[in-house]
């Protein structure tokens, strides 16, 4: 079973908790407000808040799982639990999206707006600002933690801040007479709700997929051929696992050597790539490459 570190899990969690709290409060907030003050976008505001209460409890599950060690049912360790929950909730972002959208058409096909109460601009400014504070800790924790889910909730939690502040543009156009602007206002939001989903969705998607980049790729193989001994790369492979990324690599080598030097030049590729790109875990295959072409014997 493959024995990997115990990443730096409190800061982590402790981010996600800062998110549940700042969106639990938000949200309630908000849909009051909303429904006080006549305000569709600040109610549509106060649903995308939900839904990223969704997303820090599911990263905050996946962060309580992805440190559980290996077993025999699951030898590689838990840590794709992090990006299990990562697309579980943004998926839900995607509906919540949807919703948003149907209410909107619905209050432009019906009209008669009810004019909308100043405070919820207010409101609007000021979970704008609360939420632009609350991602800049939260980059900085991820940072800190090298945690993929953090830093895609600290993505979040700034477009949440754009999401307050269009919002507030679009209460202060209504406001002046132009009330249809808050339901599209409202559109609007569901727009960059989608967005963010599919921007934190894809790259789970694509790490479920066992997905790579190639350019990293080229990296490794780069960072193997300057080894002394190895004279070819004959098959590279990596994946993401969690934070970490799994590498297996065939390399060629002198088919002369010993078992035990082939064994050695093993040991120098382990040594060399980890920590390189994240990499946690190396397997290597030796195979024997001759510098004699094929068909061809030397003198």
């Amino acid at each position: 079973m493959v024995k990997l570190p115990r990443p730096k899990q409190d800061g982590a969690q402790k981010g996600a908790w800062l998110s549940i709290i700042s969106y639990a409060i938000l949200s309630l907030i908000k849909c009051w407000t909303g429904v006080a003050a006549h305000s569709q976008v600040v109610f549509a505001d106060g649903l995308n808040n939900l839904s990223d209460i969704l997303l820090s409890v599911a990263i905050l599950i996946g962060l309580k799982v992805a440190v559980q060690p290996a077993d025999q049912n699951h030898p590689f360790g838990h840590s794709k639990a992090e990006t299990v929950a990562t697309l579980i909730a943004a998926s839900f972002m995607v509906l919540v999206s949807l919703n948003i959208w149907l209410d909107a058409a619905q209050t432009l096909w019906k009209g008669g707006e009810k004019t909308i109460h100043p405070i919820a601009l207010y409101v609007s400014l000021g979970s704008a600002f609360i939420m632009y504070m609350v991602s800049l800790i939260n980059f900085r924790l991820s940072r800190k933690t090298e945690s993929q889910a953090l830093e895609a909730s600290a993505h979040d939690n700034r477009s949440d801040a754009l999401v307050s502040l269009g919002a507030a543009v679009g209460i202060f156009a209504a406001d002046r007479g132009f009330a249809w602007i808050d339901p599209v206002a409202a559109f609007v939001v569901g727009i960059l709700i989608l967005r963010t989903g599919w921007g934190i969705g894809r790259p789970a998607i694509d790490s479920l997929m066992d997905g790579f980049d190639q350019n990293k790729l080229s990296g490794i193989e780069e960072q193997v051929l300057n080894i002394d001994g190895i004279r070819q790369v004959k098959e590279l492979r990596a994946r993401n696992h969690g934070p970490y990324v799994f590498v297996e690599v065939t390399v060629g080598v002198d088919e002369h050597l010993s078992v035990g030097e082939s064994h050695s030049l093993t040991e120098k590729i382990e040594q060399r790539l980890i920590g390189y790109e994240n990499i946690e875990h190396v397997h290597v295959h030796v195979e024997p490459k001759s510098l004699t072409p094929v068909g061809c014997t030397p003198d």
